[in-house]
């Protein structure tokens, strides 16, 4: 068999077989056989070697396997700061359509090799395909007079001098819009304070956890696989769909809530396999992902599909709110931290707040005095309720009416409160003038009059 060849190969090689293997253009065997081996493991004097047979493989596959020459090439960077192996990685992942990776390797080539063009026309390249033009012009802009690149980087250099001319005669009336559309957001952003972003970078950038696992993130999230020998480059094209559904959830938290998280979180790939021993085969089929100690779990076999990206969504929050109750969430009544996820999930779908065929059902059973108990659903799973969905429905209703006389900032508060340590009694009636069981009292006459 091939395998256990390949396993051997893995445990030792040697200089002379990554080079035979790339004389031979065995690239997949070549791969195989470094993937899991650490730069400390390879001698100093052949790590260059090994980065430049690894080099030539992503070179060669660039235009016929993008996530093998992605893999390829990140592997030689690993070993070795090469500029080829960077700018072919690069490129590869502009391809596989994971062009924050694309941008952090060729801002590390650029800062290592400052006298080498290519980066600068390649980052130019790159954000004008993203309709960056300040960003590609100050990079094309650097490509000096005599430099050989200069011919190339012309065309590239007009047509941002010429997007950012049409971007500024529209900038006032942008400015204008964005004021009068939320005006809070703005402000905040011109006082340079607030809670309502995240200033960090959002460049991911490869790294490796306490547990020696790789990692790839920034400032908002960090990736990494349950299987610590699985390879981040294998699994270029789902990291990138999980990647934008996740920025995406962030984006709507900022805009629905006025905050995110602001540690990074964790988000752990599993496999199907893997996903399906831990969590359940029916979980295995239909979830996208959820939220637990302190991570969000991705299922790889889920479609990011809108509604799984919905699921995401509200997961996300469930991230937030930990943050927000200082990672102590349980504290404050699951009803509560539900309630919001499916809010958001709610507006994230473009409703204002239970849409109508929720609406229908929760007027249904406030008639008839069948509303689960907010008490009941202090600390208990909503899943195992006699009615789920039901559950889930007058939760995320009991938190459209706290918003509605609170608003986010004070719902919030009491998470932050309760998750300190403060009594939720105590709380609940500082923060909205009345207790509990008074509120639950009012959720039913609001729901039976709807």
């Amino acid at each position: 068999m091939v395998l256990p060849a390949l396993l051997i190969l893995t445990a030792a090689p040697t200089v002379a077989q990554a080079e035979a293997m790339a004389s031979k253009k065995q690239w997949d065997e070549l791969y195989l056989a470094w993937a899991a081996v650490k730069p400390d493991a390879v001698p100093e004097g052949d790590r260059a070697r090994v980065a430049k047979a690894l080099s030539k493989g992503c070179a060669a596959l660039a235009s016929s396997d993008a996530v093998m020459a992605q893999s390829l090439g990140e592997k030689a960077v690993q070993l070795a700061e090469d500029a080829d192996a960077m700018l072919c990685s690069a490129k590869a992942a502009v391809k596989n359509d994971q062009r924050t990776e694309a941008e952090a390797m060729l801002r590390t080539g650029r800062k290592h090799f400052a006298d080498d063009d290519r980066f600068a026309l390649e980052l130019g390249r790159m954000l004008l395909s993203e309709n960056d033009s300040a960003g590609a012009l100050k990079e094309l802009q650097a490509i000096g007079p005599k430099s050989k690149l200069k011919k190339e980087a012309t065309p590239l250099l007009k047509k941002a001098l010429t997007m950012e001319a049409e971007a500024g005669s529209a900038k006032a009336d942008v400015r204008a819009t964005e004021k009068r559309l939320n005006p809070r957001e703005v402000a905040v952003a011109e006082r340079g304070g607030g809670s309502i972003t995240n200033t960090g970078s959002s460049t991911y950038e490869s790294g490796v956890d306490d547990e020696g696992r790789r990692t790839r993130g920034n400032a908002y999230f960090r990736f990494r696989y349950f299987n610590g020998q699985r390879d981040f480059g294998q699994r270029a094209d789902y990291e990138g769909r999980v990647q934008a559904a996740l920025e995406e959830a962030r984006t709507a938290s900022n805009r629905l809530l006025g905050t995110s998280r602001q540690k990074p979180t964790d988000v752990i790939l599993y496999s199907k396999s893997e996903f399906t021993m831990h969590h359940g085969a029916q979980a295995a089929r239909s979830v996208a992902g959820f939220y637990s100690e302190n991570a969000i779990r991705m299922n790889d076999t889920a479609e990011i599909n809108p509604r799984n990206q919905t699921v995401l969504v509200h997961e996300y929050v469930h991230a937030v709110l930990d943050e927000v109750a200082h990672f102590k969430a349980m504290r404050v009544p699951i009803w509560l931290n539900e309630g919001l996820a499916t809010w958001v999930e709610w507006r994230y779908d473009g409703s204002d707040g239970p849409p109508p065929a929720v609406q229908n059902e929760l007027r249904g059973a406030a008639t008839h005095g069948a509303l689960p108990s907010l008490r009941q659903m202090a600390g208990r799973a909503l899943i195992s309720m006699g009615n789920p969905r039901l559950a889930y429905d007058t939760s995320g209703a009991a938190v459209h009416l706290l918003l509605k006389t609170g608003g986010p900032e004070n719902l919030l508060g009491l998470f932050d409160d309760v998750g300190g340590g403060q009594a939720l009694e105590v709380v609940f009636n500082r923060r909205y003038g009345r207790t509990l069981a008074e509120f639950e009292e009012k959720l039913a006459d609001e729901l039976k009059s709807r």
